[in-house]
């Protein structure tokens, strides 16, 4: 990264440490500090998360065995450099947040070290990305399997996806607990047989509108969105969208939008086969595809347009869309298709719904957002008001219910009851990130109870 700089500030960290350098770099608005070495000895790194976590951090994907290595620098250095900010800039450290699976570790030790709670969060899970088929000796499954014996509180990005990668890491979970009773404990043991009971408590709940849910050691709730961010769009920017969209797929009356990556659990190929299979009840319609291609998967996209027949119906636009453009194609767009068969929370939907709301407000229709039914898509969404679900079964959409959800959504009558819903779904205030703010306050505050009942008991 370009923009980095040597953080002079903490040259007595990296003087003291001949491996390791600190950076800082503004991200967000925000300074954001960076630390990048190697680690000493990487052979005796992994066997302490072994024997202290269960995790076999040098078993990675083939052809991906540097990646553990990488990350281990981040695991093996934050400890440490939170050891130097406590003792030589007298920081105070209340709570370890640790945010997905690639700084748990970091997150294991530093709460150790310190005696301080640790929260971890799980933003997408390995039997997600796996499609339900993940290599359970991978690193990554077996890191998300240990922060729930070793986080204080452990939260996902919507209940939806929390109960689900909960349900399948459970066994792996008490086959970790047996693993680790003679190199921990007893009453390690035993406190895990209680913490184990309340994590399969959480299972047998559902939140009131199932957007969050915490429950005493696991919980899950949503993101949200700055809904300000999309006061700034007038009528004219709808307009400009229109414009550029017909001007993409001249000579069309509708527009169908799809924005992500084009890996197969964001389901674009369902979208295009669903659209080619009916193109004759989409003459009149358009489908624009926003994505950030590589020439060779660019050139696959092209040839697939084309064999489908609807090479006419489509167009890509290859590039990373910046938000003034992507908001005001959005607003101008009929439906917003997003039918992702894995999806942890799916900010482009509630994106979608805000679209919705800066439409309404320029007295104009917004778009109907279609999802496919998983996680927090299916959260935000509610079916046939906010927008239309599609069933998922297997991580495989079924592209004859898809056409249908696409018909309904393009449906003039539908559209404005719709966009008037989903205006109204996106201002409630689950979505609105001061809510979210106190919820967080809450996770900490039930990650220090359950460290002083861990004291307690261990």
């Amino acid at each position: 990264m370009k923009d980095l700089e040597v953080a002079e500030e903490f040259s007595d960290f990296s003087e003291e440490n001949d491996s390791i350098e600190v950076y800082k770099a503004e991200r967000g608005g925000y300074k954001c500090y960076f630390l990048e070495g190697m680690v000493p000895d990487i052979e005796t790194f992994h066997w302490e998360l072994w024997n202290r976590y269960g995790i076999d951090s040098s078993k990675t994907s083939k052809g991906l065995e540097w990646y553990n290595d990488t990350l281990s620098v981040f695991w093996y250095w934050v400890p440490k450099f939170v050891e130097y900010l406590k003792g030589k800039k007298e920081m105070e450290f209340k709570c370890v947040d640790a945010q997905d699976w690639l700084a748990f570790p970091a997150g294991f030790f530093v709460g150790e070290d310190l005696n301080i709670p640790l929260v971890c969060r799980i933003h997408s899970g390995e039997y997600g990305r796996s499609l339900g088929n993940p290599d359970k000796g991978d690193a990554p499954i077996q890191i998300e399997t240990a922060s729930l014996a070793f986080a204080d509180y452990v939260q996902g990005v919507s209940v939806s996806e929390t109960s689900f990668q909960v349900t399948h890491l459970m066994p792996m979970k008490e086959k970790l607990d047996k693993e680790l009773k003679d190199r921990r404990s007893e009453k390690w043991y035993q406190y895990q047989q209680l913490r184990n009971e309340k994590i399969k408590s959480f299972l047998l709940y559902e939140s009131e509108g199932k957007m969050t849910l915490l429950k005493d050691i696991i919980g899950g709730m949503p993101n949200g969105i700055h809904l300000d961010e999309w006061d700034y769009i007038k009528e004219e920017d709808i307009e400009e969208g229109r414009k550029r969209l017909e001007q993409l797929i001249p000579g069309k009356d509708k527009f169908i939008f799809f924005i992500g990556r084009t890996s197969y659990r964001k389901g674009l190929d369902f979208l295009l086969e669903a659209f080619s299979e009916n193109r004759e009840d989409y003459e009149n319609i358009g489908i624009v595809i926003v994505s950030s291609m590589d020439s060779d998967t660019y050139r696959e996209y092209k040839g697939k347009l084309e064999k489908l027949n609807i090479g006419g119906n489509s167009a890509i636009v290859n590039k990373w869309m910046d938000d003034d453009e992507k908001k005001k194609m959005m607003c101008a767009s009929d439906v917003i298709a997003l039918p992702s068969v894995y999806e942890p929370f799916g900010i482009v939907a509630l994106e979608g719904l805000a679209a919705d709301y800066a439409a309404e407000r320029n007295g104009k229709v917004g778009p109907v957002t279609v999802v496919g039914n998983t996680g927090g898509m299916a959260e935000i969404i509610k079916s046939g008001k906010s927008g239309f679900e599609v069933p998922i079964h297997d991580f495989k959409i079924d592209t004859e219910m898809l056409n249908r959800a696409l018909k309904k959504a393009l449906d003039e009558e539908n559209k404005r009851k719709i966009s008037r819903e989903g205006a109204k779904r996106v201002q409630e205030e689950h979505f609105r990130w001061g809510w979210i703010l106190d919820r967080v306050l809450e996770v900490y505050d039930k990650a220090e109870r359950n460290w002083k009942d861990k004291l307690r008991h261990v």
